[in-house]
């Protein structure tokens, strides 16, 4: 069966699933979903945080965004806190959608546009996480047309409306296989996972069994990174 809007394929889904979730367990991929909850729920809560509290709140929901780890200093002090919670209410308003991606980019400060994207999509998905998948530049991007959205099947999508439309298509996949979610959650644990699965892979081939790779993560620590969320986690290390 081929998903009916941008082709997103059910084997393909399936076996992500089998290969990337079940083998790691499913209490273990239980407790990064629910990590990931967390982490949402602190970036939503910006929207309402005294202004004495703001700057540690959101220096905190910044850790949780791997992309500004070198800007976590100068977007704090570029950003103000209207600008963040204005962004935060509109979303979960529903005037904000995943074809604002960009102009909410252009709205954020302190760092390279590039990483404005991708705090952009940790906004916005923070927000309305039952609503809007994440679309950040490791899922996928469509100016260089990389990520791992491709994985799944189906032509790549060309804008971000469109990036949206495949993860909903995924998430849907997904809940008929038995891991479903009350938001894009799960798609973000999937999608995580496979691409830490991946990069664990391109590292192993370009060592070749030399042994460095095991001083690396493995593919749970690695989408544990990925998804911002490894401090909340006692078996971030296994």
């Amino acid at each position: 069966m081929t998903g009916p809007a941008l082709g997103v394929e059910t084997r393909r889904v399936a076996q992500a699933f089998h290969d990337r979730v079940l083998v790691c367990g499913i209490a273990p991929v239980n407790r990064l979903e629910a990590a990931l909850e967390e982490k949402l729920a602190a970036v939503r809560a910006l929207e309402i945080t005294p202004e004495p509290d703001f700057g540690r709140a959101f220096a905190d929901a910044l850790a949780g965004v791997v992309a500004a780890r070198p800007h976590r200093a100068k977007i704090p002090e570029d950003l103000p806190a209207a600008t963040v919670r204005a962004v935060l209410r509109e979303a979960r308003t529903g005037r904000l959608g995943p074809a604002d991606v960009p102009a909410v980019a252009d709205r954020l400060a302190g760092a390279p546009r590039e990483i404005r994207i991708d705090l952009a999509a940790e906004l916005l998905h923070a927000a309305a996480p039952d609503r809007l998948a994440l679309l950040a530049r490791w899922v996928w991007n469509p100016a260089r047309r990389t990520g791992i959205l491709a994985e799944f099947g189906g032509d790549p999508p060309e804008t971000y409306a469109g990036t949206q439309a495949r993860l909903a298509e995924i998430r849907l996949e997904l809940g008929a296989i038995g891991f479903p979610s009350a938001s894009f959650a799960a798609v973000d644990v999937l999608l995580a996972l496979t691409y830490a699965g991946r990069l664990q892979e391109a590292v192993d081939r370009s060592f070749q069994g030399g042994g460095i790779e095991r001083l690396l993560p493995g593919t749970y620590p690695l989408a544990a990174i990925v998804l911002g969320v490894r401090r909340r986690l006692t078996d971030a290390d296994r």
